[in-house]
């Protein structure tokens, strides 16, 4: 059996397994198995179950940039509708996981906001820079006025987010996509459909 002494290695298994059966459900042990390396060599990259929670969920945020980023970024498309592909694409994962796993912000949020105040803390960092993006972008909305000029956009995008995460939610709980499609549909054809 091949030994891996990578972080790297080491958070992407820790993502994975936390992802799939929450932080509480996911013990050091489990994680070391998986990743096959010896016990000692976790504490050699983490003082403690919640300095890797911290890296996983930078890992997480990391690689969702990596995703939306580039839809966000793309010119080529109007603002709102890369808004839209951008959600429309978190929403393909979570499908092509068979409803299972949700969002990893979300999970933790439910799991560990109350536990471990340095988590709730990253949790609340990578909300907001998820709520800056696409406040970025739907400035630029309306400046192309496909949004009106009077509503607050920091104030929808941290709605479209939390909207966002209860769909998510209840996506995993009725195992369909169905909530995830509505939310599509309620902001983007109802919501903010140009009258």
């Amino acid at each position: 059996m091949k030994r891996i002494h990578s972080k790297e290695t080491l958070l992407q298994v820790g993502l994975d397994l936390v992802w799939s059966r929450g932080f509480n459900g996911t013990g050091v042990e489990a994680i070391l198995k998986e990743a096959k390396i010896p016990k000692g060599s976790f504490y050699n990259f983490f003082s403690s179950k919640e300095e890797f929670s911290l890296a996983v969920i930078d890992k997480f945020v990391a690689s969702r940039s990596a995703v939306l980023s580039p839809i966000l970024n793309d010119a080529s498309l109007p603002a709102l509708e890369r808004v839209k592909k951008s959600f429309e694409t978190i929403i393909a994962t979570f499908e092509e996981s068979g409803c299972y796993k949700g969002c990893l912000l979300g999970n933790l949020g439910q799991e560990m906001s109350d536990q471990y105040e340095s988590v709730r803390q990253r949790l609340e960092l990578s909300l907001q820079l998820w709520e800056k993006r696409v406040s970025d972008v739907l400035i630029q909305a309306q400046n192309d006025s496909s949004i009106p000029a009077y509503i607050d956009v920091a104030m929808l995008a941290e709605n479209m987010i939390a909207s966002f995460q209860g769909a998510v939610l209840r996506s995993k709980i009725k195992k369909s996509p169905e909530p995830l499609r509505h939310f599509i549909h309620l902001y983007f054809n109802v919501f903010l459909a140009q009258r």
